[in-house]
């Protein structure tokens, strides 16, 4: 079965015209009439009907049904070319999360060092969710994601690294900073610093206070997580924010959290599972994921 038959075919069911699809190929039209017949020959069933008197022609039910997979197999072969192309350039097209980009990655940058890899790696940095869409329609290979949740597609392959509790966050002076742990009612009609609504921080904090029945008084919201740690160290208000984000410099306190079920920020490594890694992107994985590392703790806690 010829490829190009395929997309001579779907262009054909789009266009619903021989005359244009000829021309946007830059072939004949008996071209894509020929197309058409080997693939109802292939698949012995008639998916296009000509209707001459209207010169036009009629997509019958079988065509349209054969034309949903045939988008599916275009969709694959893009892909694959796609990963070709990357892997012929010899970089690793990489998503990357700012929060993690800041605060985890500089973490194994010597293991990417050392393995020849970091010089490779293409990064797009983005919000969890386009990076995972990104990935699931093949412009990037691989990412990191934060979650709340492992809940993923069909086609996604997911390992998850590592978890870290979410905190309250407030700045050195605040009367709350002396508490220990702290219970979401105790911070109701506080002044809020949030982050912007398409961080997985705000969709938690969203349910958490839905599901303690408070509200916060939201006076300022930044797609930058510095930012929002400078301005709650200024005392105009707290934040809610994951561990991972705090650093030893920053000039706040993380305040745990005493409420039951409380919503974790899930550091995950991601690739599409119909993805054929190269020898170095196999390398690549192992050190995103830290399998190497699980294997040398599991390793050294056997008995001998």
């Amino acid at each position: 079965m010829n490829i190009q038959d395929l997309r001579y075919f779907h262009e054909l069911v789009n266009l619903k015209s021989y005359t244009k699809t000829a021309e946007k190929f830059g072939v004949s039209q008996p071209t894509i009439t020929a197309a058409v017949k080997r693939l109802e020959n292939r698949f012995g069933g008639t998916f296009l009907i000509r209707d001459q008197p209207h010169k036009s022609i009629i997509i019958t039910r079988l065509g349209v049904q054969f034309d949903e997979h045939v988008q599916s197999i275009l969709n694959e072969i893009n892909i694959v070319e796609e990963e070709i192309k990357q892997n012929q350039n010899a970089s690793i097209p990489f998503g990357l999360p700012p929060i993690i980009g800041r605060n985890y990655f500089p973490k194994i940058v010597s293991q990417l060092f050392a393995k020849g890899l970091l010089h490779r790696l293409n990064v797009i940095e983005n919000g969890s969710y386009d990076l995972y869409h990104l990935l699931l329609e093949g412009y990037i290979n691989f990412s990191m994601l934060g979650l709340t949740k492992v809940n993923v597609e069909p086609g996604i392959k997911l390992e998850v690294v590592k978890s870290y509790p979410m905190c309250i966050v407030v700045s050195k002076t605040h009367p709350l900073a002396t508490k220990k742990a702290i219970s979401f009612k105790e911070i109701a009609n506080e002044n809020f610093i949030g982050l912007s609504s398409d961080y997985i921080h705000t969709k938690a904090l969203d349910r958490m206070l839905k599901k303690s029945k408070i509200n916060l008084n939201t006076i300022y919201r930044s797609p930058d997580v510095t930012v929002v740690k400078n301005i709650v160290a200024q005392n105009l208000g707290i934040s809610y924010l994951t561990t991972l984000s705090i650093t030893e410099n920053d000039d706040v306190i993380s305040i745990p959290l005493l409420d039951k079920d409380q919503p974790k920020f899930i550091l995950a490594a991601a690739t599409r599972e119909n993805h054929i890694m190269t020898d170095a992107e196999e390398e690549f994985w192992e050190i995103l994921t830290q399998i190497s590392l699980r294997r040398q703790v599991l390793t050294s806690t056997l008995p001998s």
